[in-house]
């Protein structure tokens, strides 16, 4: 049973299959294939391994075990700790240089599989694809079809139908192999030595081999800890795959020298055989092997009787202990054939020194006491993998194999330098993602956002406003955080950051489930900026602030405006003199003119709003030197975003205003798939001067019942239900520069105070000089009309009047 192009065949020929596969290759080694479309196809594949089909011959245990290995998550943890997080994306390795790497597909790769493994050559080429390539796979004579089969299946399950054409299973005669690697880029072969040496012989030249030869593992025991719970587990693990396995035990190597200990640890294990063999189902050697059984057997009688050597045979029908008192070492005839060698630990190196290039497996009994240098000990004799006898046959997602890790042998690694200037603003080389399959889903509100179940994945959780009032949390993986801390890092970069010569004080409020001074430390981090982490005052005392960036050469800050206006109207005489802030990087809302005035008569030349996101979706945007306050590039390697109508789940046209619904990609603390933040905003059109492709967008004002005031929201309904009358909110700038609310109200300006100071938010904000309040008694009569509509809008945001579409400016109806 052959696989040709997504087709099983019973015959085919090998001149027929390459011409075929030939012709498609330029095309599919030039077409990527995305992780997530194989991912979601073994997924696919193990839900329908949960139901027998007859089409594919496997027992429950071959069944189970291609379940637990085509799980996604299982494989997602192999591919980032083999290859790293977003190991495709072509990044910069360092923010200081104009240097980027990824890691690529090999290209294409021939797998020549063993018989005595029925599931690795699907295994192996799941593994390949992860790393992107085109698979030819020659398989064994015993396989009978049933790769052939796995695959095809596996090609159903694709709904991209993109990895039929990344993987073929190719009548290949021994003879033929050259013929078929004629063109490969890699080929990935399993065998003996001089199976793998007739192999290596026929590869073109360049042609990356990947070689995976026999191994040898054994045990390595310390008399201080043989029990007959360790002996059986020794039995155990000789005869669970009959030593057909690399990592089955062909050696007891004891720490001693002693004689009598050999003997007695030869006798104890002896009787553990007697119990535990019968456990498992033995498998008959062929006439050769058990040939080669009983010559080993007779040798070292023989060496007994003639040579000199104290040692001992203990066997049964179906196991034997060979026991030679010296240390030369040679490989166990197999089928439960176990050569029982005196080694102490200082003797190791020299005995293992020849058998170094194909040892794998230790399995170590000792005491607890002597684990790490026994570890230390064997590792640099030459063993790859150290384990307890129990698992000695097991291992864990993303563990090395035979010493290295597969997924990389697997795949190139690629570089691009360019000239410094060239590109300066983008962190990676990559193109603007697909957009995600959102398609028939609602629209989450921010009550349904809270409602919403925290994913089990969530280990990091933030502080974020209820649309009630209530503070909810919002939660995260820590792979969920470092993906958004590492998306706003190359944002800030965009923005105009310089790691290599800013030095950057951290001015966000932290404490309290907040997230901006804790997430902005992490995008300094990662960016190697030199940082000051020190936080936003609690007491509005800000001497010893300025007097650090005096003294530090600080050149930029980061935090909310409120703070950093705070900061340049009580410092301004030092700041002033001082004249070395270059840049400030605001997050939240933009600052009033007035704070710009003061900012640039000290010296700033840079204020910037250099991110937009929210606690509950995370970053979502990021400005850039060519674009004006309020336009923000998408970050979409982690968000999607779509700008619908006000009052209808549609698309705005053109550059039409509406609701900003955005959805985060990979998210696994927390559901966000197409979420109404709140905010309104439009699309600018065409290729941003900067050089970035990702999609524009200008940020508008709040729609809704949410508002940020200050550093925090405020809801609109619970405003109501503290002033129990109508009202009317304008936001603006005192002339201070401090951001104002006035509150127009047919009640006293003393009742509407007390009313709000019950509305701990607010009354925060205003007790710490982030907001002041102003109160108008007046009815409703003298409220500001739309003079489009002549409807009372509940909001009229004047912090930042601009021209847009429908030169609304920045009112906005609020229903409450």
């Amino acid at each position: 049973m052959y696989l040709i192009n997504g087709q099983l065949h019973d015959e085919y020929t090998l001149d027929l299959a390459l011409e075929q596969l030939h012709l498609d290759l330029p095309h599919r080694l030039a077409e990527a294939l995305d992780t997530s479309t194989v991912l979601g196809a073994a997924a696919t594949f193990a839900r329908r391994l949960q139901i027998a089909d007859p089409a594919l011959p496997l027992d429950p245990e071959q069944r189970q075990a291609l379940i637990e290995f085509c799980q996604p998550d299982a494989l997602r943890r192999k591919l980032e700790r083999e290859l790293g997080e977003q190991p495709g994306s072509l990044r910069r390795i360092d923010y200081r240089q104009s240097r980027f790497e990824r890691w690529s597909p090999l290209g294409l790769v021939v797998h020549i599989t063993p018989g005595n493994a029925p599931l690795l050559a699907f295994c192996a080429v799941i593994e390949s694809l992860l790393a992107g390539n085109v698979n030819w796979l020659r398989p064994s004579s015993s396989d009978q079809g049933l790769t052939a089969r796995l695959l095809h299946a596996l090609t159903q399950c694709d709904t991209t139908g993109r990895i039929a054409g990344h993987v073929a299973v190719t009548p290949t005669t021994t003879a033929q192999i050259g013929q078929l690697c004629q063109w490969a880029n890699g080929v990935s072969a399993w065998g003996g030595e001089a199976a793998l040496q007739a192999i290596r012989q026929q590869l073109p030249p360049g042609c990356r081999w990947i070689d995976w030869g026999h191994r040898i593992s054994f045990i390595y025991l310390t008399p201080t800890a043989v029990s007959p719970q360790a002996l059986d587990a020794v039995a155990d693990e000789v005869c669970r795959l009959d030593q057909q396995a690399c990592s089955s035990p062909q050696w007891l190597l004891v720490d001693s020298d002693d004689e009598s200990t050999l003997h007695s640890i030869g006798k104890g294990l002896a009787e553990a055989f007697e119990r535990r063999s019968r456990h498992w189902p033995a498998l008959s050697p062929s006439i050769q092997e058990a040939s080669e059984i009983t010559t080993r057997m007779a040798m070292a009688r023989l060496a007994y009787s003639f040579a000199g050597i104290r040692g001992q045979v203990w066997q049964a029908s179906d196991w034997r202990i060979i026991w030679s008192h010296d240390s030369q070492l040679a490989p166990s005839p197999l089928f439960r054939s176990l050569l029982l060698k005196p080694l102490p630990r200082r003797q190791l190196a020299d005995a293992l020194l020849p058998w170094r290039n194909v040892l794998q497996s230790a399995g170590l009994i000792c005491t607890e006491h002597d684990m790490a240098e026994l570890a230390r000990t064997l590792i640099a004799a030459g063993v790859t993998r150290i384990t307890p006898v129990q698992t000695i046959h097991e291992g864990y997602e993303g563990e090395p194999h035979d010493g290295v890790y597969a997924l990389q042998r697997l795949s190139r690694r690629v570089s691009v330098s360019l000239p410094a200037t060239t590109l300066a603003a983008r962190a990676t080389l990559d193109p603007v993602p697909k957009p995600p399959d959102v398609a028939g889903l609602p629209i989450m509100s921010k009550d349904a956002f809270v409602a919403r179940p925290i994913h089990p994945a969530a280990r990091l959780y933030f502080r974020s406003g209820g649309s009630s009032g209530i503070p909810a949390l919002s939660g995260f993986s820590y792979r969920d955080f470092d993906r958004q801390m590492r998306a706003t890092a190359d944002g800030l970069f965009a923005a105009g950051l310089d790691p290599e010569r800013d030095r950057v004080m951290n001015l966000f409020f932290s404490g309290g489930l907040y997230g901006g001074f804790f997430s902005f430390s992490k995008v300094l981090e990662l960016l190697g900026a030199t940082h000051l982490p020190m936080g936003a005052p609690a007491d509005d005392d800000y001497r010893e602030i300025a007097q650090l960036i005096v003294d530090r050469r600080v050149n930029v800050l980061v935090g909310m405006p409120s703070t950093l206006h705070r900061l340049f109207l009580s410092e301004q005489t030092r700041l002033r003199d001082y004249g070395g802030i270059e840049k400030v990087f605001l997050g939240g809302e933009h600052p009033g003119e007035q704070s710009r005035v003061l900012m640039r008569e000290c010296g700033v030349r840079l204020i910037r709003s250099a991110v937009y996101g929210s606690v509950d979706a995370g970053p979502l945007g990021h400005a850039c030197p060519a674009t004006d306050d309020g336009v923000f590039h998408l970050m979409s390697d982690i968000q999607h975003l779509e700008i619908v109508d006000f009052d209808a789940d549609r698309a705005v046209t053109g550059n039409e205003t509406g609701r900003l619904v955005f959805t985060s990609l990979g998210r696994e603390g927390q559901d966000v798939r197409r979420y109404d933040v709140g905010d309104s905003g439009r699309w600018i059109a065409g290729v941003c001067e900067c050089g970035l492709p990702t999609p524009r967008f200008e940020l508008l004002q709040r729609h809704g019942r949410l508002v940020r005031i200050g550093t925090d929201f405020i809801c609109l309904t619970q405003l109501a239900e503290h002033l129990q009358s109508e009202f009317q909110l304008i936001l603006d700038h005192a002339p201070n520069g401090l951001e104002r609310m006035r509150v127009l109200c047919p009640r006293q300006a003393d009742d509407v105070r007390h009313r709000l100071s019950g509305y701990p938010t607010l009354a925060v904000l205003i007790q710490t000089s982030l907001l002041s309040l102003e109160v108008e008694t007046c009815g409703s009569e003298r409220f500001t009309r739309n003079r489009h509509s002549g409807k009372t809008p509940l909001l009229i945001d004047n912090r930042r009047v601009r021209p847009c579409a429908d030169q609304q400016g920045a009112e906005h109806e609020h229903a409450v």
